[in-house]
């Protein structure tokens, strides 16, 4: 037991190990990247300076190899080489953007990256192939003393140690500084995967612009749900009732229970329909602007629910002209109000009225209230009311929902204009 958990141990030691491994190897190549690029671009710099005046100083070229670095992050193609080469050697769990229409944020940001990275790779190549050998050079010349520097050309300039102590100091200075050059990788690849986020990330516009992509989205799932309940939750609701009055009269009125499955035909024919329309306007293949029979669909959902069972009576009186957004609002509300009086009303009359005057639509049913219920809650905690609540709201109405002594009491209204016709213009208005 002991033996194997010391495998183990060791097993995980050697896991860890190699992904340490892994981890700075792949930071180290993305110095070197930047350190590569960053030699080529100081080297041409230079040779083009030299070529316009010989002998300039130091601090211009630098100055100038900055300038050209900031260029270079603003060529087209720029952060997605970046944003590709953080994700695959930083280890960067945050989100980097690279968005289809860069603004001057974006540019400014990228041109700033890309110069800190060439920078964070010249200083990583300069400690490796220039410090790590300038202290083995002056550590050796410290032991060996005036033997090294007759005749060398690679001679240091610095005085000789003059004892035992002078010399333990300057090779453990030697020592320190090839360990810091050699593990300056560490710190700046640390510093990188940490900036990475803020400078290649999403700025506030491109947040914004996520969020209402999301908001957009979520509207769109809100659509879809309220189009499934107000449609096929209906006609589902229809089916179940006659399905259980047609199995009650099967044996006793075979007549009644075949008018009950040719109403489930009918129901499910009609939801089959729906459904086909709804998905064409999820595909955007439906015209919102197509004209609708309103007076004919309102009369449809009437016998559906006469046939049902419901003791309805009804007096649609409907303007002329009616737009079709707000027409098929008006079909949606009239349905969702009978459904509910059918599912969650008590047996007895039901009164729908549908009209007009002025410049709106008023939509009015009253059924009896379900005994023993809870004033002013359904049965059942449905979305129905709150779609329809929605829907009114798109086009500026009112509607209100309660008990009125022993009958339940919906009233919706609708302006048939200008807001409504101004409504109908849009292509989406659940979104």
């Amino acid at each position: 037991m002991q033996a194997t958990r010391r495998q183990l141990t060791g097993d995980r030691a050697r896991y860890r190990a190699g992904d340490l491994t892994r981890y700075l190897a792949r930071r180290f190549a993305w110095q070197m990247l930047g350190g590569a690029i960053g030699l080529a671009l100081v080297l041409l710099v230079y040779s083009l300076l030299n070529i316009v005046a010989e002998g300039l100083p130091a601090w211009l070229v630098a100055v100038a190899t900055v300038a050209a670095a900031i260029g270079l992050g603003l060529v087209p193609g720029a952060r997605e080489l970046e944003v590709t080469a953080a994700r695959a050697l930083l280890d960067v769990d945050d989100e980097l953007v690279v968005p289809a229409r860069p603004r001057a944020a974006h540019r400014l940001r990228t041109a700033a990256w890309v110069a800190g990275h060439l920078a964070s790779g010249l200083l990583v190549a300069a400690g490796l192939f220039a410090g790590i050998p300038m202290a083995v050079l002056i550590g050796a010349e410290a032991v060996a003393g005036e033997a090294l520097r007759s005749g060398d050309s690679f001679y240091t300039g610095l005085p000789l140690p003059t004892g035992p102590v002078s010399l333990a100091l300057r090779l453990v200075l030697c020592a320190a500084l090839a360990l810091l050059a050699l593990i300056a990788t560490w710190p700046l690849g640390a510093a990188a995967a940490a900036l990475a986020g803020r400078v290649l990330g999403p700025t506030p516009h491109d947040r914004m612009e996520t969020a209402l992509a999301r908001a957009r989205r979520e509207a769109e799932h809100t659509r879809l749900a309220r189009e499934l309940h107000d449609g096929i939750g209906h006609a589902l609701t229809v089916v179940s009732v006659q399905a259980a009055a047609g199995r009650r009269v099967v044996a006793v009125n075979p007549d009644a229970a075949a008018d009950a499955l040719a109403a489930i035909e009918e129901t499910a024919r009609s939801a089959l329909a729906e459904l086909d329309q709804l998905l064409a306007v999820l595909r955007d293949d439906a015209d919102d602007d197509a004209p609708v029979a309103l007076t004919p669909a309102l009369d449809d959902v009437v016998s559906a629910h006469r046939r049902a069972g419901l003791d309805l009576s009804a007096h649609l009186d409907l303007p002329a002209g009616l737009p079709a957004l707000l027409g098929r609002t008006v079909q949606r509300i009239v349905t969702e109000a009978l459904t509910n009086a059918h599912r969650h009303g008590a047996p007895g009359p039901v009164l729908l009225t549908v009209g007009h005057g002025g410049d709106e639509v008023r939509i009015e049913v009253v059924n009896p209230v379900r005994p023993g219920s809870r004033p002013g809650r359904r049965s059942t905690g449905g979305r129905g009311l709150s779609g329809i609540r929605e829907r009114v709201a798109l086009f500026g109405g009112t509607v209100h929902a309660g008990p009125d002594g022993d009958r339940w009491t919906f009233r919706a209204t609708l302006p048939c204009a200008p807001r409504a016709a101004a409504g109908a213009d849009r292509k989406d208005p659940d979104a």
